[in-house]
């Protein structure tokens, strides 16, 4: 997309205003719609905000027994999906991207997870442990089916860079809805998992058996708590935002649009995914541990069927 000078700084302040601002919104609309399926009033919708101003403003109660992992864990964490956000094309009117290379991206996710995982060891609790074999087992499941998602799109525009996969200039992919919804689907799944949400994981609950994510820092306070919790939700509003693209792409009429009208599309469909994962949230179960590769299974089938289409496609022309 080009812009002109004027439209490059505004484009610049809307995109790092909607990456400090979507994340927080996105979480209190998911926890707005729960409270409000359940008949009660839920938190402000900038309560995220004010949890992490507060956690900022405690002190770091740290064991004498960690290593620096430990207490590093956070500005790794933070620092790696702020990385992602300015490299992702997770917001489709994005003026300059860093450049995102698929396999790229991926590598940075799984760095951001094996230091949270390395951290929960060094705390040297059970708990930790625990989450941590846990989040180990699941990511080697759903890392393939996300892999295979966006490779997909990226056997039909013959690149593995993120920003050419999901570039409103290649018109020819206006035809393939069908491959847009499928990968769409399979992003939202792999990001339930990736997010350790419903039904693979209950984020609301504290209890010690059934946690992934919340297990591996319970050991974290203050700011270094404040800083996972700031990267677990910009990992949350990039994977939404992936998702939203797809779906987004998946229309044809949107790709003759405006980059305005495509951005408003693309931040309602963000806060539609939002309410669509705080509704199943609010009538699913937790999966037994036994259960859970079968759901990741049907992110996995999604994904295998878009990249067969895309393969046979790429076959006919």
């Amino acid at each position: 997309m080009n812009y002109g000078a004027a439209d490059t700084v505004v484009a610049w302040i809307v995109s790092l205003f909607s990456g400090f601002l979507l994340p927080i919104l996105l979480i209190g609309t998911i926890r707005k719609v729960k409270a409000r399926l359940q008949n009660r009033v839920g938190p402000p919708i900038f309560q995220a905000l004010f949890d992490l101003v507060k956690l900022f403003r405690k002190k770091q109660t740290v064991s004498s027994t960690v290593s620096w992992i430990f207490k590093w864990n956070g500005a790794i964490n933070l620092s790696v999906m702020l990385l992602l956000a300015l490299s992702v094309p997770w917001l489709c009117y994005k003026p300059v991207s860093l450049g995102a290379d698929l396999f790229f991206v991926l590598y940075l996710l799984a760095l951001s997870r094996f230091s949270t995982v390395l951290a929960a060891m060094d705390a040297g609790s059970a708990f930790g442990a625990f989450g941590a074999s846990r989040e180990v087992t699941i990511s080697t499941l759903v890392e393939p089916a996300l892999v295979l998602a966006l490779a997909s799109i990226g056997i039909l525009t013959q690149s593995s860079d993120l920003d050419a996969i999901f570039s409103f200039s290649n018109a020819a992919l206006s035809n393939t809805s069908g491959i847009w919804l499928l990968v769409g689907t399979a992003v939202i799944l792999a990001g339930l998992v990736e997010l350790s949400r419903m039904p693979v994981d209950d984020p609301t609950t504290h209890l010690e058996l059934t946690m992934v994510h919340e297990a591996m820092i319970l050991e974290c306070s203050g700011p270094n708590l404040a800083m996972l919790e700031c990267s677990q939700l910009l990992r949350m509003a990039i994977l939404f935002g992936l998702s939203a693209q797809c779906f987004l792409h998946s229309i044809p009429c949107v790709w003759t649009m405006t980059i305005v009208s495509q951005g408003i599309i693309h931040v309602i469909l963000m806060f539609v995914i939002a309410s669509c994962v705080a509704t199943f949230e609010s009538v699913a179960v937790k999966l037994q541990w036994r259960k859970v590769p079968e759901f990741i299974a049907y992110c996995l089938t999604m994904s295998l069927i878009a990249g067969l289409i895309a393969v046979g496609g790429s076959l006919v022309k």
